[in-house]
């Protein structure tokens, strides 16, 4: 692993939701973040929900994880409680850290732009999700949307993971000068192209991603009922979800043929060996870790056409693209590359090629530090001096 030129150490504050031992695509981005951050000798600490049977303080890999985010599952309430209680836990922890991160919207940047507000401490809010349900449509529309919206904007930098991103906060009302684009990070040693998988990887098609409405998997099963009829494919889904028992039963009513539900799987590299062409036909997608670790496993690439997903694939360059409704043109689209051997493995090549080149997990931490950098050398004005422990 590439290490940074020496800078003096910084002590982050890393907020979000859910954290190890969770796993989604943000929640394992950012701890392999934060792992490198402690690697390289700053200090991170994790404020994040504590669920039954975890410890309410953890270390691991370098990390500080605090479980103290406490609320209350009432509709609006668990808002209003979130946000009150993480921001209570940083303003009693302000001498443990330099700089906030807020992971997610919209809950986290709220208590960072108030704390951010009281305390003086630089805040820096990522974006994980867009379009509808995504952050900055719950804030449109939540109860109290303007309160909620000047809260935010209290933090002093965006960073977006996509132009959609970009065109949201837009909305919100974000000033240009405070944003800028970033992208997720893949590990390119635990994510590359192998040689030895079994020789039916070149027939087989992994799907890995929680099985939920938002990563769309009924319209993949009725592609595959339509592509796979003669039973000549094999279709790998690896993940769990609450759809996990009605995509099972559906593809037993519907006969499907070599469909394989792997539930939810560590070792992601291990699925990817035995595939050679990767799925997602989500509605919509910030900068999916998912795709990525497959792009950069060397597998071909078969999205649908949305916000966050055209940013990594170019149709008919680095991948395939389809419209995320349209089973018909999903299942024409996985014939065409499993059909033709050349075609996959060109766009599979170039797949992996624009991973490296832009999308390496050492380069996207840098990055963050060199924002954070930026940030604390000119802090925002103190609006409270009230500096008592």
């Amino acid at each position: 692993m590439s290490v940074p030129p020496a800078h003096r150490p910084l002590r982050i504050a890393v907020c979000v939701a859910y954290f190890h031992p969770i796993v989604g695509g943000a929640e394992r981005q950012m701890f392999q973040l934060a792992e490198r951050w402690a690697r390289w000798g700053h200090q991170p600490v994790v404020f994040t929900r504590r669920l039954p049977g975890q410890a309410a303080r953890e270390s691991l890999a370098g990390i500080e994880i605090r479980r103290c985010i406490r609320t209350l599952s009432l509709g609006p309430l668990f808002g209003a409680t979130f946000i009150a209680s993480l921001a209570a836990q940083l303003v009693a922890a302000r001498r443990r850290y330099d700089v906030l991160l807020a992971a997610q919207l919209p809950w986290e940047a709220v208590a960072t732009g108030l704390v951010s507000r009281r305390l003086g401490k630089p805040a820096v809010a990522v974006p994980a999700s867009t379009g509808p349900g995504g952050d900055v449509d719950q804030i449109l529309k939540a109860r109290g949307a303007s309160l909620l919206r000047r809260c935010v904007l209290a933090n002093q930098r965006f960073l977006a993971l996509s132009e959609q991103t970009l065109d949201e906060l837009r909305q919100l009302g974000c000033p240009e000068t405070l944003m800028a684009r970033i992208t997720n990070g893949v590990d390119l040693q635990r994510f590359c192209p192998t040689d030895d998988g079994p020789p039916q990887r070149e027939r087989t098609v992994c799907f890995v991603a929680r099985l939920v409405p938002a990563k769309n998997p009924h319209v993949l099963l009725r592609a595959w009922a339509r592509l796979n009829a003669g039973g000549e494919y094999r279709l790998l889904i690896a993940g769990d979800g609450p759809l996990g028992g009605e995509l099972r039963s559906a593809a037993e009513a519907a006969g499907l043929r070599n469909v394989e539900f792997l539930g939810q799987c560590d070792d992601v590299p291990a699925v990817h060996r035995r595939a050679s062409v990767y799925v997602l036909p989500s509605p919509s997608e910030g900068c999916s870790n998912a795709l990525l670790e497959a792009m950069a496993s060397g597998l071909c690439p078969v999205v649908s056409r949305v916000p966050g997903n055209v940013d990594l694939v170019r149709h008919e360059q680095t991948g395939l693209l389809f419209s995320h409704d349209d089973e018909q043109a999903l299942a024409a689209a996985l014939a065409r590359v499993l059909q033709d051997a050349a075609l996959r493995r060109r766009l599979a090549a170039a797949a992996r090629a624009h991973v490296e080149a832009h999308h390496d997990l050492d380069r996207i931490a840098r990055r963050f530090v060199e924002e954070f950098e930026l940030l604390t050398a000119a802090k925002p004005p103190r609006r409270d001096r009230d500096d008592r422990p």
